[in-house]
């Protein structure tokens, strides 16, 4: 059963979320998040892709007052289309919010498992997304055409990891405004800029509840049960390689050689281990 209100459409109250048909079962529900900002307790969560994003929108929906309440839309301030749940730091400097000199934080996770998750993310993207309501039809063309783009290649590698990893072009990973909807980008465009960390708090997912809990200190935030989101993404086999990376041995030789080229920075940045 799903709930008249949010059928086809943003639901009633400000709350962004969709039930969409998925893969001709049920319906399930679609969270149009966007970035976390709040004015009570004075801090911004930007939200890595990949990266607990979702689990972190729960936990703090409570404080979030964001004002870009539509997952993709035109920001004026950046002249483009925009994906507001991972926007980058270099893009949020750019919006007004960035001048109120609020505390920044963001989470990173290793990129091995960034990769692997965004390889199945993509996947879950091409049945839902172009379902979703979009504020012009413009848009809803744009990401439209995104996605198929996204398809496709996932179609040539016949949707195996190492072939589609093969496929992707170094502008994919690097350039931002290339496709929005393809926001595998390196981890720390959302703590870094031009090569300077530019936010106050990092916190990794391979730890996540022990940081979580340091940023919430922070600011005397005390939460009741805590709820994960996006759960199925945590299962792996970090106990089977010293580093604690889910999804590495998923993936051949040349696979984590292709990472550790294309996502080299995160390694040195956000000091984690390369993997050979």
């Amino acid at each position: 059963m799903v709930p008249r209100a949010y059928v086809g459409g943003y639901a009633r109250a400000g709350k962004a979320a969709v039930w969409v048909p998925y893969a001709g079962g049920p319906y399930v529900r679609i969270e149009c998040a966007h970035v976390i900002i709040s004015h009570k307790q004075k801090f911004v969560m930007l939200a890595t892709w990949k990266a607990a994003s979702q689990t972190m929108r729960k936990r703090l929906k409570d404080y979030n007052e964001s004002p870009y309440t539509r997952l993709y839309d035109f920001n004026p301030h950046l002249n483009r289309v925009v994906h507001h749940q991972h926007i980058t730091c270099a893009e949020f400097r750019s919006l007004p919010e960035a001048r109120l000199g609020y505390f920044v934080g963001a989470f990173v996770r290793n990129p091995y498992d960034r990769v692997y998750s965004g390889f199945r993310q993509l996947q879950l993207d091409a049945r839902v997304m172009p379902r979703l309501p979009y504020p012009q039809p413009w848009i809803r063309d744009l990401v439209t055409r995104q996605i198929s783009d996204n398809l496709s290649q996932l179609t040539e590698a016949r949707f195996e990891f190492d072939a589609w990893l093969g496929l992707l072009r170094e502008e994919q990973i690097l350039e931002v405004g290339r496709n929005t909807s393809f926001l595998l980008h390196p981890a720390h465009y959302w703590t870094h800029v031009a090569g300077e960390r530019a936010v106050d708090f990092i916190g990794r997912v391979e730890h996540f509840e022990a940081d979580f809990s340091r940023f919430l200190a922070v600011f005397g935030i005390e939460l009741g049960r805590q709820r994960n989101a996006n759960v199925s993404d945590l299962h792996g086999d970090a106990g089977s390689n010293t580093h604690g990376y889910r999804y590495v041995t998923r993936m051949e030789p040349r696979s984590r050689a292709r990472i550790n080229d294309l996502f080299r920075q995160d390694f040195e940045f956000l000091g984690y281990e390369k993997v050979v």
